[in-house]
């Protein structure tokens, strides 16, 4: 941390900014406090709850637009310190789009790129709710080899991101929203590089949506593939719960069981921050990600740079990201507890594919596998089990996962066919 803000010390000094350090570093520890505690309880947070809050009582009653002021210090901060990256990072693409679009009645965020016109189209349905995408996918090594294959479309759904606006109602953030959301953009993504058809990726939350809009519109589709398949949200988190508090008397870790105790796992008790509490152990335990997980912290303040500092926002966007971090989770969770989909998508007429990290807790493989299972595809379905993986096999396999995109889906699944 010391060397960290040393170096962007000398960073602001040749940028004539040196007047914004105190306000910056009063600025990053009052927002690292606002990010943990409400990801989790974590015993750093316990030290700044005991000490820096002491010394800096003041910080916990700011007004709304002083803490307006403080996110816009610490932008000005990280961006002063972050390497360059500029969204000339696209340059060599023979497609590259990225435009505010008209979906569902609001601005939503569209990017496309692509190496080859003559590609097909895939459309990416990402995770969350409403975790970031652009700042993160577009510039991951997977997507851009996947990129080579496909002509990717990257939509940042309602409330993430780009497509957020304060004016945005409640009432529109709920599942049939998202669906029709997706058959907005796959027609415009239609109409403006003419094809008939596209494939239909859903990751995490983004696979609740794309098996509903599969078995209610499969006549848009090629075929619809899954990584992180989810399946019954609530279920899901009841199975996470289970494995946390086993692995926890497993290791003897009373912090984690006295977590778990004060959680009320009736449905209509269960709250978002009890589903962050167990999504935090889950990480530790190797449930979202399996290989490096050692190494990477679960608040990981590179990501939170990463996100801070991406020229894909705006600094609107950066600053209402500090202050809703969980907007779309938030106006979703009710929803979220009651999707089933053996009962939403028992049917889905287009070739479908299931990519499933074997240790994926985060979103349960045994649900993914069960829903497989009794999932009715007349056109076929494929599960492909990733052994070194979690929740992300596109991230922790991805030669394999590269591989099937190439070899078995884009070469068989356009020709209808399901290979054995």
């Amino acid at each position: 941390m010391v060397t960290t803000y040393l170096t962007c010390m000398k960073t602001l000094i040749k940028k004539k900014l040196l007047f914004t350090i105190f306000v910056s570093l009063t600025s990053t520890l009052y927002s690292y406090i606002l990010f943990s505690k409400q990801i989790t309880n974590t015993l750093q947070m316990r030290f700044y709850k005991k000490y820096y809050i002491r010394i800096f009582p003041e910080l916990t009653i700011l007004h709304k637009k002083t803490r307006w002021i403080i996110a816009f210090f610490l932008i000005i901060l990280l961006q002063g310190c972050a390497p360059a990256r500029e969204i000339t990072d696209f340059s060599g693409r023979a497609i590259h789009y990225f435009d505010l679009v008209e979906i569902g009645g609001i601005k939503q965020a569209i990017m496309i790129n692509g190496k080859n016109v003559n590609n097909p189209v895939l459309v990416f349905l990402h995770g969350g709710p409403g975790f970031p995408m652009l700042p993160f996918a577009p510039f991951s090594e997977s997507m851009r080899l996947l990129e080579e294959q496909y002509t990717i479309v990257y939509w940042e759904q309602r409330g993430t991101g780009k497509s957020f606006r304060r004016n945005l109602k409640a009432e529109t953030m709920n599942l049939d929203q998202f669906i029709d959301d997706t058959r907005e953009v796959i027609n415009y993504v239609r109409n403006l590089l003419g094809v008939e058809k596209v494939f239909l990726w859903g990751h995490s939350w983004g696979s609740n949506i794309g098996a509903i809009f599969a078995s209610r519109y499969p006549e848009y589709l090629f075929a619809y593939i899954s990584t992180g398949q989810s399946v019954n949200p609530f279920r899901n988190e009841m199975l996470a719960y289970e494995f946390v508090k086993n692995r926890a008397k497993e290791e003897n870790n009373p912090r984690a069981l006295r977590q778990l105790a004060r959680i009320d796992t009736i449905p209509e008790n269960y709250s978002l921050q009890d589903a962050l509490t167990i999504r935090r152990w889950v990480y530790r335990y190797g449930g979202i990600v399996y290989q490096d997980r050692d190494e990477r912290p679960y608040v990981d303040l590179r990501e939170i740079r990463t996100i801070l500092t991406t020229p894909v926002y705006s600094l609107w966007v950066r600053i209402n990201l500090l202050r809703n971090p969980y907007f779309s989770a938030d106006k979703l969770w009710e929803d979220l507890k009651n999707i089933n989909l053996k009962e939403q998508a028992p049917k889905i007429e287009v070739p479908v594919f299931f990519l499933v990290g074997r240790h994926d807790i985060i979103v349960s493989h045994i649900l993914a596998e069960e829903y497989f299972e009794k999932l009715v595809a007349p056109a076929g379905k494929t599960l492909i089990w990733f052994e070194e993986s979690a929740h992300r096999p596109h991230t922790e396999e991805k030669e394999k996962f590269l591989s099937i995109m190439k070899s078995q889906i884009s070469q068989y699944a356009l020709k209808g066919e399901i290979p054995e």
